[in-house]
């Protein structure tokens, strides 16, 4: 399947690693072979994957010799194009060329993966995480970021960096860092260390669904210095956070995933 027609080719493309990073979608490549056999063993044999940008390969290759399915999405033609030519010859490997943001939901209701994985955009990386942690796979996702957006994810309440993407990846999953990148493992280099992280489904029914949280994470972080009771007005009163024992004066970082989960319902109901 791929979702956009590819252009012609005009320049040698017989390897993707000859093909050039394109800065305006923010590529760097992995390069660093440890690092790459620990985000994929990190993937049982036989599973079915997704992989978010696989650029020239560094994982992809690596990935089709473990993986029952592989559907890689790719943006960039240039690589839909590579991809598209080695997919003629394996059948387990998937085409989808496209943005990410809007194709993904799609690709996992027709693919049905266990896994997810991608070295992710980080100008689209906070959208993104949020339209990937509302999917609960079987297996779970090993997701490359930039150090300051894993910090978010992974902080804990009370915390500065702590924030919605903190509360929604608490939904479905637990989240761990399995590695700590330098810039020097790509290329070409970016200015910041990445991280990858491991998310592995807790397996906990959620009290609400995604989508209610996430309407109720938006509104309650949208002014961070003001109190959680400031931020709802209109919608509840200091009675109603009472009620579910939270204190109407803590800010929106003060509250853990439970808590949220509480407003959640509460706030659906009005």
């Amino acid at each position: 399947m791929i979702t956009a027609k590819l252009r012609p080719m005009h320049h040698d493309t017989s390897s993707p690693s000859k093909l050039k990073a394109n800065k305006a979608l923010g590529q760097h490549f992995l390069k660093d072979k440890h690092a790459v056999e620990k985000i994929v063993t990190a993937l049982p044999m036989h599973a079915r994957a997704i992989e978010i940008g696989p650029g020239p390969g560094a994982i992809t290759e690596s990935l089709l010799q473990r993986a029952q399915t592989l559907t890689v999405i790719e943006k960039d033609y240039r690589f839909a194009s590579l991809w598209s030519e080695r997919a003629k010859e394996l059948s387990h490997l998937h085409i989808v060329h496209g943005n990410v943001l809007e194709v993904l939901n799609d690709t996992v209701k027709q693919y049905q993966p266990e896994w997810i994985t991608g070295n992710l955009p980080y100008n689209i990386s906070g959208p993104l995480t949020a339209q990937l942690t509302s999917h609960n796979l079987l297996g779970g996702m090993v997701l490359m970021y930039q150090r300051e957006v894993g910090n978010r994810i992974m902080a804990d309440p009370g915390s500065k960096t702590y924030g919605g993407l903190s509360v929604l990846a608490r939904h479905h999953y637990h989240v761990k860092r399995l590695l700590l990148l330098p810039p020097g493992a790509f290329a070409p280099p970016p200015k910041v260390h990445s991280v990858v992280l491991l998310f592995t489904p807790h397996g906990n029914t959620p009290p609400c669904s995604f989508e209610i949280l996430q309407k109720t994470v938006r509104k309650g972080f949208a002014h961070r210095r003001k109190t959680i009771l400031n931020n709802f007005k209109g919608s509840l009163s200091a009675e109603d956070f009472i009620r579910m024992d939270i204190n109407p004066k803590n800010r929106p970082e003060q509250l853990g995933y439970d808590a949220w989960t509480r407003i959640s319902m509460a706030y659906s109901n009005q």
